[in-house]
């Protein structure tokens, strides 16, 4: 499978989705959005896959959204919070079990994405944040749901309106991960894991998952329509362009009466 931000690798049950611009940290672009959908739906309809291990290129699992992106008109930005929702969809409801293995800096989008997986491994080096309040927007993909399944609200509350940096240790304390693991032992961990889940028979553990997500997830859709709205609002808003021109200031930020 040929795709210009994602490789796919690996053969047999375990494949590995990787993220692929390492000069720019794998940030989020719409063309990203994109691969990773494509890349998710082709393995989906691979019956002898039982795995997919989720991991960025270079020296972190993934930076968010791409800053240097061109604004966005309303419509636009309507557009993306859709695409990104339908990848989101579509990594959290693979028939394969789902490995995030993160690495490095994982922020707004990048940090949702392991939320969307079945397991999570961080390695020692892995500083997560949820940046997107502090940059003037919404979280939108449709993961809010996840993240307080993950934490629980009021830890959600805190991860999601304040932005804090979390190092791998806080993060298993607060139950974002299932375990931390050295940078050097990352792969070899998930790739255990990922043996462990095709040591047992297929059914059954599709039919877990299916149903674990159905229970967990029953009410995530009275809230999604808002993912899009919201984003569309912030993508208007004047305090949401400060918010983002000011995002790595340290001086206090001057927001105006909308």
């Amino acid at each position: 499978m040929k795709l210009e931000t994602v490789t796919v690798e690996g053969e047999g049950p375990i494949r590995h989705v990787v993220l692929n611009r390492p000069a720019v940290h794998n940030a989020v672009n719409a063309q990203v959005l994109a691969d990773l959908t494509e890349a998710c739906m082709a393995l989906d309809r691979l019956a002898e896959v039982r795995v997919v291990i989720l991991r960025g290129a270079g020296k972190s699992f993934c930076s968010g959204a791409d800053l240097k992106s061109p604004r966005r008109t309303t419509t636009q930005q309507i557009d993306h919070s859709k695409a990104g929702a339908r990848m989101a969809d579509v990594l959290t409801h693979l028939s394969p079990i789902t490995i995030a293995a993160i690495h490095g800096y994982c922020i707004g989008g990048g940090a949702v994405l392991p939320a969307c997986c079945d397991f999570r491994i961080a390695a020692r080096s892995t500083s997560l944040t949820l940046n997107e309040v502090s940059i003037g927007f919404n979280l939108t993909w449709h993961t809010i749901p996840a993240v307080v399944q993950l934490v629980g609200p009021a830890r959600a509350k805190e991860m999601i309106i304040l932005g804090h940096s979390y190092d791998a240790e806080t993060l298993l304390d607060y139950g974002y991960v299932n375990e931390v693991v050295d940078d050097e032992a990352l792969l070899g961990r998930a790739t255990v894991l990922a043996e462990e889940v095709c040591n047992q028979p297929a059914w059954p553990v599709f039919s877990t998952k299916a149903s674990i997500n159905a229970y967990a997830k029953a009410l995530d859709r009275s809230v999604h329509h808002l993912d899009h709205l919201s984003s569309a609002l912030m993508g208007r808003s004047e305090n949401s362009r400060i918010a983002q021109e000011t995002y790595f200031s340290k001086a206090p930020r001057h927001y105006i009466e909308e």
